[in-house]
């Protein structure tokens, strides 16, 4: 690569700030996981961008979301289910490459705009980016190494270091229980919420609207009523390996499968149930539920894989 060139400036030239019109990170993460899939919408059925390895680093954009953190990953922007990754404000790793977007960004010593500056980059010039530090980046540009507002700052796409997967695969029983638990943290957000036939808010749920409210808020697709969950959804699992997050299907009155909630563990499950209870906890070993019992459906698919995974799917 051509080296480099820093344009110094002179002292008084060295007092003047210029401030970016956006930051473009607020920190970044290591993948926790053998491999995460980058989506291209936060939500399990949107496209795959990408899959990053473990312990590959990732630029956090925002992380507003407790379920999902808009990230760059090698010049591709997507979205990655934030239980699988270790966040931090500062972190140091390869990033890969940025092109530098804006006239005269400052190269500085430290992640300050008040920092001593080192120089210019020119515009258009290839930084190879260290690390992250807030809505820094360190760089280095040529020989120098320091620091440029990420707002000054296009990650570049490195195709070479990106393994792109057709489809997400199995997740293992360990990455599954923690996505289920996201779903149970979910749903339990809404307990006492009432009772509406045909509701699909929490102004008023019936049970399968229960279900679907509660995995759409997670970005998890599924179906509309009871019985297209069990005929549909998921995977079918048998009832003395049921996991927190699997969809408890049961009979009633009228219907085959007819009623529909949420196993949370600790042999109970929670389901909007009637106009008198609305969203309610109740026992799994009660003999209506007992007697009416269907099956479970495990929906959950969480968005990582890991190598054992891999190999048999």
């Amino acid at each position: 690569m051509r080296k480099a060139k820093l344009l110094f400036i002179t002292a008084a030239l060295a007092t003047v700030l210029t401030v970016p019109a956006h930051a473009t990170s607020v920190g970044a993460a290591t993948v926790q996981v053998d491999a995460l899939n980058l989506r291209s919408a936060p939500s399990t059925a949107a496209s795959i961008l990408a899959t990053a390895n473990e312990n590959a680093v990732v630029i956090i954009g925002d992380k507003s979301s407790a379920l999902w953190y808009r990230v760059v990953y090698r010049g591709f922007t997507g979205y990655m289910m934030a239980s699988y990754l270790s966040s931090a404000e500062t972190l140091e790793g390869d990033f890969g490459n940025g092109s530098v977007r804006s006239g005269a960004a400052a190269l500085r010593e430290a992640p300050d705009l008040f920092a001593p500056s080192l120089g210019y980059c020119q515009s258009g010039a290839t930084v190879n980016i260290l690390g992250v530090s807030g809505s820094w980046y360190k760089v280095q540009y040529g020989s120098a190494t320091g620091y440029l507002h990420s707002g000054d700052v296009a990650v570049t796409i490195d195709a070479n270091k990106l393994p792109v997967t057709a489809d997400a695969k199995l997740s293992a029983a360990e990455t599954e229980t923690r996505a289920g638990q996201t779903i149970v943290e979910t749903a339990m957000k809404y307990l006492g919420c009432p009772y509406v036939y045909g509701g699909t808010s929490p102004s008023g749920f019936d049970c399968s609207g229960f279900v679907q409210y509660v995995y759409n808020e997670c970005g998890i697709s599924v179906t509309r009523t009871a019985a297209s969950i069990y005929a549909s959804d998921g995977v079918a699992v048998d009832k003395s390996v049921l996991e927190p997050g699997d969809v408890l299907c049961f009979s009633n009155s009228s219907e085959a499968v007819g009623h529909v909630g949420i196993y949370i563990g600790n042999g109970q499950f929670i389901h909007a149930s009637t106009s008198s209870t609305g969203v309610i906890i109740s026992p799994l070993d009660m003999d209506y539920w007992v007697r009416n019992y269907v099956g479970a459906k495990r929906i959950v698919s969480a968005d990582a894989n890991t190598t054992a995974a891999a190999a048999t799917t």
